[in-house]
């Protein structure tokens, strides 16, 4: 995925004309229609569907296109950022993180950075591994923490912070819940039961798609979210399953998580671009998360 494409597929959405597009686009109507059946052919699903001469959007591609202009928004955001910081003159780091990963950030490793480097900014952005590998590889930000199921990635530096399970997170009331905690989580016992999950093309959506590809039966998707606190909480209020790292345990109530029989598991990684020389600030930077997570895991 590329910031071209996001407007591609934005712009063949507001103009509802692939014709259209093309002219505002100033690019020939057989290459957009060309990047159009490439996109969809990896995400294997339509975007559009032609209705009254005009191109509607279908259900995977309001996601798509509410995801992408989500995208385009942080990266406004992030150019805004670097004309202030050369307005002022101060150093900066572009730092991706998931808070739900990270909850310790603000309050414990930004406040020793400051007492590092005062003169230096960290610029966050709440970025899922996607934006996280898309930024760092298009030299957009400096650093990121994200989970992973790579070992190593061409562009990236991987440095490994901890290992993390992807647990089955059910409602406290669920009826479920007593054979589970004797007989071990059988998912064949919630078909009747909706699931909460990540957004399409997220690493933890490929995880949850493993999952739920060897069950007996189609699950009922309620909806899909990126945030993972909003999850947790729709799980707690009854409203569905989800499947929610287990460090989210510590910081949610009202749910009840398992292991799968299987257990699932994945990486939390300090990602940073090879081709970085990387400066003091982020060095040390990398040094407390380091520091906090050897602390976390005792």
């Amino acid at each position: 995925m590329t910031f071209q494409t996001l407007d591609y597929i934005i712009a063949i959405a507001e103009e509802r004309s692939i014709s259209r597009a093309a002219d505002r686009l100033l690019i020939s109507q057989p290459a957009l229609s060309r990047q159009l059946k490439r996109l969809e052919d990896r995400l294997d699903a339509k975007l559009f569907v032609r209705e009254h001469n005009e191109m509607r959007l279908t259900d995977a591609g309001k996601i798509y296109v509410n995801g992408a202009r989500s995208i385009q928004n942080i990266h406004e955001h992030a150019l805004d950022d670097i004309r202030k910081l050369s307005q002022s003159g101060r150093r900066q780091i572009t730092f991706i993180y998931n808070n739900i990963l990270l909850p310790d950030f603000s309050m414990d490793i930004l406040p020793e950075f400051r007492k590092l480097h005062p003169h230096t900014l960290i610029s966050t952005i709440d970025g899922n591994a996607t934006i996280a590998k898309d930024y760092l590889s298009n030299g957009m930000a400096d650093l990121a923490v994200a989970a992973t199921g790579e070992a190593a990635h061409s562009m990236l530096e991987f440095i490994p912070l901890r290992e993390e399970e992807l647990m089955l997170a059910l409602p406290e009331s669920h009826p479920a819940i007593p054979d589970f905690l004797q007989n071990g989580v059988d998912l064949s016992q919630l078909s009747a039961f909706p699931f909460i999950l990540n957004q399409h093309n997220s690493f933890f959506r490929s995880l949850e798609h493993n999952i739920l590809s060897s069950l007996p039966y189609a699950p009922d998707i309620l909806c899909e979210i990126s945030d993972i606190h909003a999850s947790a909480n729709m799980v707690a209020n009854n409203k569905g399953a989800a499947f929610l790292p287990r460090s989210v345990s510590s910081q949610v109530s009202g749910c009840q998580l398992f292991s799968l029989r299987t257990p699932v598991t994945f990486q939390i990684v300090i990602a940073y671009p090879k081709s970085n020389i990387l400066t003091g600030p982020v060095r040390d930077l990398i040094l407390l998360l380091l520091k906090n997570a050897e602390q976390q895991n005792r």
